[in-house]
């Protein structure tokens, strides 16, 4: 009884992590994008290894978050949730890289 107690409880709570899971991606894709593109973490890349390794890093720690989502929202069932981190992950980059082009 008590699975059934904490499945109906993680099912309920799906709508309202779901915002908080879009708002936690929202935050995190530009801040990987910055990596990416070099600028990690509060100092600029000076050499093409560092540029290098911080876009290692940067799509490491995206591929990551996306899988580990995908993996624990889809374990759980919440769909809301798994539907929000996809269409964040996926559609803020775009959006992002071209603003980018775009100036």
């Amino acid at each position: 009884m008590g699975a059934v107690r904490v499945w109906k409880s993680v099912r309920r709570a799906d709508r309202p992590a779901a915002y908080a899971i879009v708002a936690v991606n929202l935050l995190l894709c530009p801040a990987l994008l910055t990596t990416m593109t070099g600028g990690a973490l509060g100092f600029e890349a000076t050499t093409r290894e560092e540029e290098l390794a911080a876009q290692a890093l940067g799509a490491r720690i995206f591929g990551c978050w996306l899988v580990g989502g995908l993996v624990v929202f889809s374990a759980l069932g919440m769909a809301r949730s798994l539907v929000g981190h996809l269409a964040t992950l996926l559609l803020t980059p775009a959006v992002l890289l071209s603003v980018l082009f775009l100036l």
